[in-house]
């Protein structure tokens, strides 16, 4: 398992079930882990979804020189064909 708060609270859970006075010490221990984890997982989380609207913002901008690079190939296509 590569999460290490799943790692603790699974410990924890077979410490209390076997020998709940270190049981109860995991679970502080686990808390803990779980508390300091949590801000660091949201702010990943918030820079992977601002690294997509990133990309999406991109490929819109890349789609819109495309198109506009395409229209104005055909009207310079349509002025040529005018002038002869």
């Amino acid at each position: 398992m590569k999460n290490p708060i799943v790692k603790a609270w699974i410990i924890t859970l077979i410490c209390f079930i076997f020998i709940w006075p270190i049981g109860l010490i995991a679970a502080c221990v686990s808390l803990y882990i779980t508390i300091k984890e949590l801000p660091a997982r949201r702010s990943s989380e918030e820079a992977e979804e601002l690294a997509r609207q990133r990309e999406t913002e991109r490929r819109e901008v890349e789609m819109v020189r495309k198109s506009n690079e395409i229209l104005l190939h055909l009207i310079q296509d349509e002025h040529r064909e005018e002038e002869r």
